[in-house]
């Protein structure tokens, strides 16, 4: 499933890109990086957000990493390097980076307390981790109940099959981060229109058909009701919102934040 030997995947994260990279860019822009940035983005995919950290950290660097690097290929541009990488077995060094973003990655790991516990080690002092990730809670609230029955099926194959997350992990943020030692922690929510021909629609039609089969196999939807179903969301007067994309971030306190609480605490 959303194997990168699909036909559809490369449409299929440029789509996702197209309907999610306005609202993280909003969000990320509003935090001042320091000069010579060390980023990393952990699951780049089809490296728009990669790019788009490049050219805001002029003299910086970014790490673009996936276990699948096919679609970076191509992202010949100063000051980014990619990488294959899987964030499940493999570590960078404590303190290496000034800015961590992972953007529908966590969600899909059953590992994901511990790997995000490892992913906040690799700050350095007064660096930040912005985490994004869908849930589906919307769409089990659908007035339509075609949507409802795709939500419910998309839900349950992730689940299955990838040990996926895409109801509680996100709607908890910003819970996961609390108790990391972090500051100024916080949360928000983004929940984009799906329309028959829109960016977000479009990702999701195409994350559905790539399901398709294994939903089929594993008794969630069977292929025909899902092909209809497909035929539904192309009609020119759908639309709803079936899923929102949550984030949460944190900052490593600084050497001089600490410096001054371990003095205010002797002073004590």
């Amino acid at each position: 499933m959303f194997d990168f030997e699909h036909p559809s995947q490369r449409e299929r994260l440029h789509a996702l890109a197209a309907e999610c990279d306005p609202a993280t860019q909003d969000l990320l822009s509003r935090w001042e990086l320091p000069p010579g940035a060390r980023c990393l983005e952990v699951g780049a995919g089809a490296g728009t957000l990669a790019r788009w950290l490049a050219r805001r950290c002029p003299g910086g660097e970014v790490t673009a990493t996936d276990t699948d690097v096919r679609f970076l290929a191509g992202l010949r541009q100063p000051g980014v390097v990619v990488r294959r990488h899987d964030v499940r077995t493999e570590e960078f060094p404590p303190g290496t980076f000034d800015l961590v973003v992972a953007r529908s990655v966590l969600c899909h790991l059953r590992e994901r307390d511990a790997v995000l516990a490892r992913m906040v080690s690799w700050l350095a002092p007064g660096g930040r981790i912005y985490i994004e990730d869908p849930s589906f809670f919307p769409a089990a609230s659908s007035a339509d109940p075609v949507v409802r029955r795709l939500g419910a099926a998309i839900v349950g194959t992730l689940t299955a099959t990838l040990g996926s997350d895409v109801e509680t992990w996100a709607r908890s943020f910003p819970a996961p981060l609390l108790g990391q030692g972090l500051i100024d922690v916080g949360a928000r929510v983004h929940c984009a229109t799906l329309t028959s021909d829109n960016a977000a629609g479009t990702a999701w039609r195409l994350s559905v058909a790539d399901l398709l089969p294994v939903m089929d196999q594993r008794g969630f939807l069977p292929a025909a009701e899902t092909s209809a179903a497909l035929a539904y969301l192309r009609r020119p007067e759908f639309v709803d919102v079936v899923h929102a994309m949550i984030a949460m971030w944190g900052g490593r306190p600084s050497d001089r934040g600490r410096e001054r609480n371990h003095g205010a605490d002797e002073a004590r």
